[in-house]
């Protein structure tokens, strides 16, 4: 399968957002069609705030086949799931509670524990559903930092070079606290990457990504490169304005 990147620019956050929704729901049907289910990580922020909102209501919803759908996260703050923080709870209070997807169908990062026991768990959870197939997220969300983060993979981190494990706890220093986040061998296994990126700060680091900037440390987004599949990158006017 050729590797392919794909670039759109939607004129507000609003229209980004329905976009996604819209790609969502059609890549959903296709999956489902094909192999019975769709497997998808999601990611916190307040960017993807708005497309889970979409995703809850009636519009989209009735489109989509919850009992197969299965969702994870790519990564995730150290904190309870009922924390303001949360990834978790971001989504829950969004999406979760108001579609009717199956509890089981729903993976969440332990956060209970060691950080690092958390992350080991997350794993094994993610590999056992798999299976013996070939760990790979049909739809694979993230957002992008101004620093060029991505997922909780920061510059210059030595998760960075990480090439065994799909998840790894990770110290942010800039936070002084711990996060739980997927790796990049895990992140360019996926079958369709989607970036949503949004607001004029992002403005400089969407362009040194575009125009393959030779920066050291490599800005984690950089490092984004889908073994055999789709890398989007769907950006607001804002976002894309020196591109």
């Amino acid at each position: 399968m050729k590797k392919v990147t794909a670039i759109s620019t939607w004129s507000t956050l609003e229209t980004l957002s329905t976009a996604a929704a819209h790609f969502f729901v059609m890549e959903c049907e296709r999956c489902i069609c094909e192999k019975g289910q769709f497997v998808v990580a999601l990611s916190g922020g307040s960017t993807p705030k708005r497309l889970y909102e979409l995703l809850a209501t009636t519009e989209y919803s009735r489109n989509i086949n919850w009992k197969k759908v299965f969702l994870f996260w790519s990564d995730e703050r150290f904190v309870a799931h009922t924390d303001a923080e949360s990834n978790y709870r971001m989504v829950k209070e969004n999406l979760l509670d108001h579609i009717p997807i199956p509890a089981k169908n729903i993976f969440p990062v332990p956060v209970s524990g060691g950080a690092k026991e958390c992350a080991s768990r997350y794993e094994r959870s993610l590999r056992k559903f798999f299976k013996k197939e070939k760990v790979a997220f049909d739809w694979l969300l993230l957002g992008l930092g101004d620093d060029g983060h991505t997922a909780s993979l920061f510059p210059g981190t030595d998760v960075l070079q990480e090439k065994r494990k799909y998840i790894r706890e990770v110290w942010v220093e800039q936070k002084k606290s711990w996060r739980i986040s997927f790796t990049l061998p895990l992140i360019n296994n996926a079958a369709n990457i989607i970036y949503l990126v949004s607001g004029k700060e992002k403005a400089s680091v969407m362009s040194s990504i575009v125009n393959r900037e030779k920066i050291k440390p490599a800005l984690p987004a950089q490092l984004v490169r889908p073994v055999k599949g789709t890398l989007f990158w769907m950006l607001d006017e804002e976002a894309a304005a020196r591109i």
